[in-house]
């Protein structure tokens, strides 16, 4: 192959990268809203279509699948607010008590590793060294993000409305931009998209609420104070994938750790934790999602960290099925499918596959 060939592809493909990180990171408080209204209309389409067969007012079959998805979604918040209004009064005491626990495990940690001279009051005021201020300001980034996405739901809102509204035209532009040949094959992209997006929502709303109960249940019978509140965090933790369940799991940690006097309860919420990320990782995500996000960890760590480089917290939530659609586009293509197999989850045991593929011209 001509030398000058591969150079002027590689050109053109760091160009596009450097064009579309930029669209991305400039146009954020635009992108963010389009995207999470996007991904709400398709979970909602199944809604939609059931209630407009009652109705036949597409504007209103729009409106009641709103109320069908937002009710109890309030009933959980209203609930979720009354266990913390009991709490409300111990946040300062629960803040203190997570210091100071996170203090013993430095110490610990200096007890047993001399030579790393770790400074507790500098990382707990975020004075650390330059290693530390990474992850500190990309959690400041996910925070002002966060605030941005609350404050653009409205429009996310407005932005899914007309999505579902005039969604047959949506969906007919993009068919009919491709020859007449490859339109069925389009179609089938698309089912596979809104599967995709569909599955992946409606399965981590349940593996939220069921990781919800279990974490409560179990730090109910370890004796750990708060365990509703606790139990509740972690769910919704959950949502961002690996370091979610991270930090659920070191928070009642670390509040154990300072709060009780029995040295077996921080080690059984550390057990217990882990006990159920496995269970989660290997049967009720896998049982419940499908194998509709078809991603290795490894592709789905690199997303997570270049859509929250981008997008912060945002970006973290919504790299999973964006990278899975990209997959499943990729897929499509015969000059990309080497790239789509190499994305998928299956690649450790399907690796030969790649000799089948189609040699590039």
């Amino acid at each position: 192959m001509n030398k000058n060939y591969i150079l002027q592809n590689l050109a053109y493909t760091i160009i596009i990268i450097i064009g579309f990180g930029s669209l991305l990171y400039i146009g954020a408080s635009v992108i963010l809203p389009f995207l999470f209204a996007t991904f709400f209309a398709i979970f909602l389409y199944p809604i939609d279509r059931f209630i407009f067969k009652k109705v036949r007012l597409r504007w209103l079959s729009i409106i009641l699948s709103y109320l069908c998805i937002f009710i109890p979604i309030v009933l959980v918040i209203a609930l979720f607010y009354l266990q913390l209004s009991t709490i409300v009064g111990s946040l300062p005491a629960i803040g203190d008590s997570l210091k100071k626990g996170f203090t013993q495990v430095v110490d610990k940690v200096e007890e047993l590793i001399p030579f790393l001279d770790l400074d507790k009051d500098k990382i707990l005021n975020g004075e650390s060294s330059p290693d530390l201020k990474g992850p500190l300001s990309f959690i400041g980034r996910g925070i002002v993000s966060t605030t941005g996405i609350m404050a653009g739901a409205g429009l996310t809102l407005f932005y899914s409305f007309f999505i579902l509204y005039y969604r047959k035209s949506f969906k007919n532009f993009i068919i009919y931009q491709f020859e007449k040949s490859s339109r069925p094959d389009i179609k089938e992209t698309l089912t596979k998209i809104k599967e995709t997006v569909q599955s992946y929502i409606r399965g981590l709303g349940i593996v939220t609420v069921l990781l919800a109960t279990l974490n409560t249940i179990g730090l109910y019978f370890i004796g750990i104070d708060y365990p509703i509140f606790w139990g509740v965090l972690g769910g919704i933790l959950a949502v961002i994938p690996y370091v979610g369940t991270l930090i659920s799991g070191l928070l009642p940690f670390l509040y154990a750790l300072a709060t009780t006097d029995q040295n077996w309860q921080p080690v059984a919420v550390i057990i217990y934790y882990i006990t159920i990320q496995q269970v989660e990782g290997n049967f009720i995500t896998p049982k419940i999602v499908g194998d509709k996000v078809n991603i290795n960890p490894l592709m789905a760590i690199m997303a997570l960290i270049f859509f929250g480089s981008f997008w912060g917290i945002g970006g973290v939530l919504l790299a999973l099925p964006i990278t899975s659609i990209i997959r499943i586009i990729f897929g499509q293509f015969e000059s990309t499918q080497s790239i789509a197999l190499l994305m998928s989850s299956d690649i450790h045991n399907e690796a030969e596959k790649f000799k089948d593929l189609p040699l590039k011209n």
